[in-house]
């Protein structure tokens, strides 16, 4: 097999051929993509995985007692930061050339956790507590978008270093890249439902 890999015979593979991915290959790709292909892109990515994530987040409240306490301090947060930026982290990793730039990654998942708090808050607000108090429902407007929000941008960050390593070194991207940044969200994530459980604990 010769250095250049016959895209023609196989686009959607082009991207992925055995051994390192050849630069060029990526900047063909990056330079035939409409940016509005691009753009479209991102914005159903962003738009779609906060409702998908919730479905996470609607098995684990069927959780309960210790187990519940567990999940809400280390499981959930793993398995909801996960999810809120897979669509983003797939894009970047078998898809590249749809991203328009690294910027933009971390506002994907931004919108990402700001659309599962939305709909996380509305599903908890009218189905699981139809009555709620004002406070309850202050505190989940506010921290809800706020930590969803925050650890969606921080896991985007590391999609956006792990595209812009890619892009400059011309081989495949590596999720190891955005994995430290990932693990930031969670501990950001668990953190916040730790002091919650104990907030609940202390009758407040």
């Amino acid at each position: 097999m010769n250095g250049d890999f016959d895209q023609s015979a196989e686009p959607a593979l082009g991207w992925r051929p055995d051994g390192p991915v050849r630069a060029h290959a990526f900047a063909e790709r990056w330079a035939s993509t409409g940016r509005a292909r691009k753009w479209s892109a991102m914005a159903l990515t962003a738009l779609l995985s906060g409702p998908f994530a919730l479905l996470a987040a609607m098995y684990e409240n069927t959780m309960a007692g210790v187990a519940a306490v567990l999940l809400l301090a280390a499981v959930a947060p793993a398995i909801e930061e996960t999810v809120k930026i897979a669509g983003a982290a797939y894009v970047a990793e078998q898809r590249p050339w749809l991203v328009p730039t690294a910027l933009v990654l971390p506002v994907v998942g931004l919108v990402s956790g700001l659309v599962f708090a939305t709909v996380e808050n509305w599903w908890y607000l009218t189905v699981l507590v139809p009555d709620p108090p004002r406070d309850l429902v202050a505190w989940r407007w506010v921290f809800g978008p706020l930590v969803h929000g925050t650890g969606s941008f921080t896991a985007g960050i590391g999609v956006a270093v792990m595209w812009r390593r890619a892009r400059e070194s011309g081989h495949r991207p590596s999720f190891s890249d955005a994995q430290p940044w990932l693990v930031a969200a969670v501990v950001w994530h668990g953190a916040y439902n730790v002091f919650a459980v104990l907030l609940e604990f202390a009758g407040r």
